[in-house]
């Protein structure tokens, strides 16, 4: 770890802005050539404590500005005007020091149909190599298998960098779980990593086998090549522009990046690239505050324009959540037993000793179904007659959005794209519970192609002023996603309340199967939250389709600065973003090194 003077001393061959799940990893991966030196600006600080490295703290570090950025939306007027916290990761690693540690893949399918949106070069093979290329993975123990771990290895990378294996501790929940959703038609999928991510599964967790901790960025990438002299972690510190020059073309160079720590301004030059990887929320404003963007909103900020990419920003896109609470009959051991400060210490002590115990795991259950699975057919053809007639609209025919539009239209009627992931959280707090022994549970529905498109810009030419991030919550057309999120939550109902899970279920506690669709759809209204998975603020798409890098990363108008993170991501998975956030470092990587070669 360097000091700031010392930084801006340096010359660099790659700067990389944001040392978090993608940042760190690439530019770990680049310093594997000593002849190059890398350099790092994070914001945050490193962090290996147990809030961390425990899975069973996952969250206890949320909301904590020494881990956490800690950002919020704008009010949302269609969610009762509430503000939307979405926590993103303050520390060396970024959000894969805070995640639940999925490591899991989006579909063949919507990888492939991105070229039909104009990408190329990123079909489902190419990103599932890059993906096993990033894994370490070991297979499941007997106990994981019984609990339906994947034990596919050729679907998995076995000599990468992040550990991954299935967890060692399963609740009592698990398997009920299963034969109801059996019961119900979906099937049992031993192998999401093979493409095929429908059904329900026990989730590939980003895990240290060996000692039970979190495998991250971090400990993952950086730690195997920290103590080499060309690679430099500069932490604390917060970049605030990318400084270009002219080119003999129209294109600009990046020379240099601006940064900030202490309360002092430093300049750090580059030789080679820039690569920008600040996370969709954190992206658009770094790239305005360099000039690039929309130009009536830079002059508005008294920004100058260097290029003109009216997509900077735009296209931001999330998975949408809303959560049902039950209570349990019989006993149980659930994390509500967390909240007695005897078994907790009992419970981090057992950890602490033996790596074992309910703090070893977080939750290891995911579902993923079709639009089919969960909406019955009459209401199916008025959802889709209602969008349809939305999708003839001029501001959406003649969108650059357009193709995008078409894509996910296409997906809502594919039996082999998930539309809505369900969790079950072995927990839930509620107000009015008098009975003290008590154990709940929560199902949480996710909708995996929100049709509501936000943004995220800069509010003012200081990096140290939080960005306006409008998730435009339930703003879709033919109001689809309200009307996807009412009928997830009617499923969820049905999968409460059936087989050997429903028998387990002593009361559903909030929203009631009694109510109304008026008085769900207020509940979700009042209750929807962000699925803590924003994308697409720098989409990588064709400049004509308002993106704003090319299929190499490489932002438009400018030869050395690529992107890096989620931003890039131009439509939704149906997934957990971490493992395709490693392949993207990967990738990013590979064209790097692919453009150095082709210099010599």
């Amino acid at each position: 770890m360097a000091s700031a003077a010392d930084f801006s001393q340096q010359n660099f061959d790659y700067i990389i802005i944001g040392g978090g799940t993608t940042g760190l990893a690439l530019a770990s991966i680049l310093s594997t050539n000593a002849s190059v030196r890398v350099g790092i600006i994070e914001a945050g600080l490193r962090k290996d404590d147990e809030m961390i490295l425990v899975p069973g703290m996952v969250g206890k570090a949320v909301g904590n500005p020494e881990y956490d950025w800690n950002l919020v939306t704008k009010p949302q007027p269609f969610a009762q005007n509430r503000q939307m916290s979405i926590p993103r990761g303050k520390v060396l690693g970024g959000s894969s020091a805070l995640n639940y540690m999925a490591y899991c893949r989006g579909s063949e399918l919507e990888h492939n149909d991105w070229e039909k949106l104009g990408i190329k070069g990123w079909s489902w093979d190419t990103i599932s190599d890059a993906i096993k290329s990033a894994e370490a993975w070991s297979p499941p123990t007997r106990h994981a298998k019984a609990h339906h771990a994947d034990n596919v290895a050729e679907n998995h990378g076995r000599y990468g960098y992040v550990k991954t294996a299935a967890y060692s501790y399963y609740y009592d929940l698990v398997l009920p779980f299963f034969d109801t959703m059996n019961k119900l038609g979906v099937v049992t999928n031993q192998s999401e990593a093979s493409g095929d991510n429908i059904g329900i599964w026990t989730y590939t967790a980003s895990i240290d086998p060996q000692t039970n901790t979190r495998s991250y960025s971090t400990n993952a990438y950086y730690d195997r090549v920290s103590n080499r002299p060309n690679i430099v972690v500069l932490t604390g510190a917060q970049a605030s522009k990318v400084i270009f020059r002219q080119t003999s073309s129209s294109d600009l160079q990046a020379t240099a990046v601006e940064f900030h720590k202490g309360g002092q301004t430093y300049k750090v030059p580059v030789r080679r690239e820039v690569i920008i990887s600040t996370g969709a929320l954190q992206t658009p404003q770094l790239l305005e505050l360099s000039g690039i963007g929309n130009p009536d909103l830079l002059r508005r900020l008294n920004i100058p324009v260097q290029i003109d990419l009216p997509g900077v920003g735009e296209n931001f896109q999330d998975h949408s959540r809303v959560y049902i609470g039950a209570e349990l009959k019989g006993s149980h051991e659930t994390t509500d037993d967390l909240n007695s400060e005897t078994f907790a210490q009992q419970r981090l002590e057992q950890y602490r000793l033996s790596r074992t115990g309910m703090l070893s795991s977080t939750l290891s259950t995911l579902v993923f179904i079709p639009s089919s699975s969960f909406i019955p057919p009459d209401k199916m053809r008025s959802m889709l007659s209602a969008l349809d007639e939305a999708l003839k609209l001029p501001q959406i025919q003649n969108s650059p959005w357009k193709k995008w539009y078409d894509v996910q239209r296409s997906w809502l009627e594919n039996d082999g794209i998930a539309q809505l992931e369900v969790i079950l959280f072995p927990f839930n707090t509620h107000v009015g519970c008098t009975n003290e022994k008590a154990k709940h549970y929560t199902i949480s529905v996710f909708l995996q192609h929100a049709w509501s498109r936000g943004h995220v810009h800069a509010t003012s030419s200081s990096v140290l002023d939080s960005p306006e991030i409008d998730s435009a919550m339930l703003d879709s057309p033919g109001n689809i996603d309200m009307m996807l999120l009412l009928e997830a939550v009617k499923y969820a109902f049905k999968v409460m309340k059936t087989g050997a899970f429903g028998d387990l279920t002593a009361e559903i506690i909030e929203p009631k199967p009694s109510w109304s669709d008026e008085q769900l759809m207020d509940y979700i209204r009042s209750n929807v939250d962000s699925g803590l998975h924003p994308i697409g603020t720098a989409s990588m798409l064709p400049r004509s389709a308002n993106g704003v890098v090319d299929n190499e990363l490489k932002v438009y108008g400018t030869t050395n600065l690529r992107m890096a993170d989620a931003s890039i991501l131009p439509i939704h998975l149906g997934t957990h973003p971490q493992a395709t956030l490693y392949g993207l470092a990967h990738k990013a990587a590979e064209f790097i090194q692919t453009n150095e070669k082709a210099k010599l």
